[in-house]
């Protein structure tokens, strides 16, 4: 379109408003909060919205210091159809975007906010392409923002305030952002359910953060022709951002879902879930009553899956401010939810990664929320799961989740059902998940319910990858791991799964202590977990010291170990090809603590038709139990 009919177009639009153009796009400020009634010469948000094109750029230039709340009119604003539009309101002077680190508070000043606290909101019943279609919202939902099939939409530096429900009858749920019928975009520093104080609360959040429902055309019979995802979603911090920590959102008080897209290349990094910006303190909305029972987790992905990040990318750019900082979850039976982040209809759900996030913790790793349920489902039956680090050499420190968990203790105890919920509670049998350099605390038993269905999930998760399950399913360290040797066996991989590694932690004393005191008998040393990752070695690699499959001898001189340290490993199965998120983990070892035993040294040399036995350590008396001769 050219530069001079596009001018005209907005001129008859609405006269009123301040434009200005390059070649290509527009410049529309707002300069206004009156969407009713805009005086001569101003703009208001409505006439910006109801003008903006392809390219166009929303700013604001409201007189005044600020806050700015623009009060969304009676039926909300129009629907943005347009690729490639940007509303920016960090363009408001005296607004200015975060600049801290992710685990710090979030700094940024904003001073423009979208306020549906009236009520008012764009109700999503548009039209699909047939009467049978069905487009994924209805006319029960509504929305600040909403985005129809429009691309590369970009909403930055934006407060958005709303009740949950509206309507004459208050049913009808009222969305933040929006996206439909294949709409994707880039939600950038944007405050949520949060006031620009800091500050969440009761009915000040819209029913759902971000949304993005799947449509599905169907023809005269309501049989499905084709469906359309919302793939390429970015909530936070961009692929090579250049500017990350203005990119982070923070989204809390939202008493249903804050997150919930359906479709694949998702990515959600660098926001605070739950967490109000000082990062010390969240919004635990199961514990509010007139909230409780609404909550269905921080994050759904759901209908495809594939290639979805949720936290760091681990691709060695801007990877330490790419963690999500997620608040506590407690479960349904306290008006909670069954877990924090949930993956529904994968198809199949392949390569997702989470990694990086706290879980339950606030941003100096101290201080801790009220949460009891697991981090993640796990859900479906071909689904591959990376939770934590893939330990490639880049960004492996930043890429481990931390998870804090079944706290505080006096409603989380040992003998709380609730403690004893799975640490993926839906991972299938054929699922997979791999499990490494995390930091994880009081969890129940990660990553595989070894109790669940009796024990046959168990054995039916790794037989994957397992030659031989006869001797058990989790590796064994050796009490006679020294101070300088790290010794075991590893139950051998099938030819499916050929390499494992070994990964060695210091295990964490809160979930055995917690576990052993549950006094479950199959969990004689509690609930053991990792909780500082040491490193990894190959089984049967160049630096394997036990020439014999199964078992290893890996020298640990470099990491100056003491007598009375204690150490659990987990074994990794990784396949001959594609490792990432096929990879699968076993449970973490009994714990060993080195010299807790004096250690029994035998050596045996043969002279003529005798053997001789000689030995160190150990602990009197010493009996031979068996005589061997030579022919």
């Amino acid at each position: 379109m050219k530069a001079f009919t596009r001018i005209k177009l907005l001129f008859c639009a609405a006269t009123s408003l301040l434009i200005s153009f390059s070649s290509s796009a527009a410049i529309i400020t707002v300069t206004t909060t009156n969407n009713v009634s805009p005086g001569l010469g101003q703009t208001s948000l409505l006439q910006a919205l109801t003008a903006v094109q392809a390219g166009d750029t929303i700013r604001f230039l409201i007189p005044g210091i600020g806050p700015h709340y623009i009060e969304t009119p009676v039926g909300g604003y129009p629907l943005i159809t347009q690729n490639n539009v940007t509303i920016d309101g960090y363009s408001q002077l005296g607004a200015t975007p975060n600049t801290n680190p992710i685990l710090a508070a979030n700094n940024a000043a904003i001073k423009i906010v979208l306020d549906s606290r009236n009520g008012n909101s764009r109700v999503l019943d548009f039209p699909g392409d047939t009467p049978n279609d069905d487009t994924g919202y209805g006319a029960t939902e509504s929305a600040i923002l909403g985005v129809l099939s429009a691309t590369n939409v970009t909403v930055r530096g934006l407060s958005l305030l709303a009740v949950p429900l509206t309507g004459p009858a208050q049913d009808v749920a009222l969305y933040g952002i929006s996206f439909a019928k294949g709409a994707n975009g880039h939600v950038s520093g944007c405050w949520i359910g949060v006031d620009v104080n800091g500050k969440s609360g009761v009915f000040i959040a819209p029913a759902d953060g971000i949304t993005g429902f799947r449509y599905r055309g169907r023809d005269q019979n309501n049989v499905t022709t084709n469906t359309i995802l919302m793939n390429g979603v970015v909530i936070g911090v961009a692929r090579n951002s250049a500017s990350p920590r203005s990119e982070f959102n923070v989204i809390a008080g939202v008493p249903a879902i804050p997150i919930i897209l359906e479709g694949q290349n998702i990515r959600i990094s660098g926001n605070f879930l739950g967490v109000l910006p000082d990062g010390l303190h969240d919004f635990n909305v199961g514990l509010e009553p007139l909230l409780a029972g609404f909550f269905e987790g921080f994050v759904e992905i759901g209908r495809a899956g594939n290639n979805v990040v949720i936290g760091v990318d681990g691709d060695g750019v801007n990877d330490a401010d790419e963690r999500n900082i997620i608040g506590g979850t407690v479960p349904p039976s306290l008006g909670g939810y069954d877990h924090s982040l949930e993956f529904y209809g994968q198809t199949p759900g392949t390569n997702i990664i989470v990694a990086g996030n706290y879980f339950g913790i606030g941003v100096d790793g101290i201080t801790r929320f009220t949460n009891g349920v697991p981090p993640l489902n796990a859900a479906g039956g071909q689904a591959q799961y990376r939770f934590g680090s893939d330990l490639n050499g880049v960004s492996d420190a930043v890429e481990g989740n931390v998870v804090y968990n079944n706290w505080p203790p006096e409603i989380f105890g040992p003998n709380s059902p609730d403690m004893q919920s799975d640490f993926f509670d839906e991972l299938s049998d054929t699922g997979s998940v791999s499990l490494r350099g995390n930091t994880l605390v009081n969890n129940f038993t990660p990553p595989v319910n070894p109790l669940k269905s009796l024990g046959a999930h168990l054995i039916n998760y790794y037989s994957r990858v397992l030659a031989d399950l006869s001797n058990g399913v989790m590796p064994i360290l050796s009490r006679d791991t020294t101070t300088t040797r790290i010794r075991g066996q590893v139950p051998l991989p099938n030819t499916n799964y050929p390499v494992v590694m070994v990964d060695v932690y210091l295990p964490d004393p809160e979930g055995i202590t917690n576990g052993m005191a549950a006094n479950i008998p199959e969990l004689t040393n509690g609930f053991v977990q990792g909780k500082i990752y040491l490193g990894s070695f190959t089984v049967d690699g160049p630096s394997d010291l036990n020439p014999t499959a199964g078992l290893f001898e890996f020298d640990t001189t470099t990491w100056a170990l003491t007598n009375g340290t204690a150490l659990t490993v987990t074994a990794n199965y990784i396949p001959t090809n594609a490792p990432g998120t096929r990879t699968i983990t076993s449970l973490f070892s009994d714990p060993v603590t080195i010299g807790a035993l004096p250690i029994l040294r035998i050596t045996a040399t043969r002279e003529g038709s005798n053997l001789r036995l000689t030995w160190t350590g150990g602990t009197a008396p010493y009996q031979v139990q068996r005589r061997i001769t030579f022919s």
